[in-house]
């Protein structure tokens, strides 16, 4: 098991096959987060139904300047416990810079290292125009530059998990379905979630928390066997913060729970 697909896992819109069934304009005002946010997930793995926690996930946002414009900063970063570097070491950055209020991207950048496989990947999104310069680079290769056609309302994976929290979520029914267009490598994925219902969830640490629960269809590949599903429960309330992950995968079952949080923009909805 790799620990760093839980950086995916964190949101329900990262390599999954989907039919969009709504038209979702990508007009949305942020007004879940701002800037000194800082979450972290506990990634955990079991095999024979024992759970091991073997690495974490954190997520921040910050305030820059860059391109001449006031930009949110996010990062996701994924590691690997010390004890589980043997076995597959991780060390995983992502970060994408926003508009602070719509969350288009301006500029997202990948550098991963994942069990001696190294990838660099670099975004330079055009907002007036309809492509998308990536620059590619492997481990011992040379830069390649490509350039995507736009089909517009495309996020890269960073922006895709913020984006999705301001979504709006009040008075969604059993079976809505929100999609969303995601760029991964050179690919643009048109991905899906959908609502379950609403569900309490107790969260070590935390408490109970209101939630409501999302299912994802995955694709079958190295990790994930057809027809399996991802459930993924956020915090009812004005957070929209996911804190719990589960899915089964070819051999054991992943899990991501909500290990500490603060910054946030609004009181976190949990009762013990």
């Amino acid at each position: 098991m790799k620990p760093y697909t839980l950086i995916f896992l964190l949101t329900p819109l990262i390599a999954l096959k989907a039919n969009a069934q709504q038209t979702n304009a990508c007009k949305i005002t942020n007004t879940v987060f701002a800037a000194g946010e800082r979450i972290c997930y506990e990634v955990s793995y079991t095999w024979f139904f024992i759970w091991t926690d073997v690495g974490e996930a954190c997520f921040t946002v910050d305030s820059d300047n860059r391109f001449g414009k006031t930009l949110l900063h996010l990062k996701a970063t994924g590691i690997s416990y010390p004890f589980y570097d043997w076995f597959f070491k991780v060390r995983d950055l992502y970060e994408s810079w926003v508009d602070p209020v719509s969350l288009a991207p301006h500029y997202y950048n990948r550098n991963i290292y994942e069990g001696g496989f190294t990838k660099e990947n670099e975004y330079w999104f055009n907002q007036f125009g309809d492509s998308i310069k990536i620059r590619v680079k492997r481990k011992g290769g040379a830069n390649r530059f490509v350039s995507v056609k736009s089909p517009g309302c495309l996020f890269d994976v960073v922006t895709a998990i913020y984006y999705s929290r301001c979504l709006n979520f009040s008075g969604i029914k059993p079976g809505t379905v929100f999609p969303i267009n995601v760029l991964m490598d050179e690919e643009i994925f048109n991905v899906k979630y959908t609502f379950l219902g609403k569900e309490v969830r107790k969260i070590s640490g935390i408490g109970k928390v209101p939630c409501l629960k999302f299912q994802v269809d995955l694709v079958a590949g190295d990790i994930f066997s057809s027809n399996q599903k991802l459930l993924v429960w956020v915090t009812d309330d004005a957070n929209k913060l996911p804190v719990y992950i589960e899915s089964p995968i070819r051999v054991g079952s992943i899990q991501a729970r909500l290990k500490s949080h603060r910054g946030l923009r609004h009181k976190l909805a949990s009762k013990y």
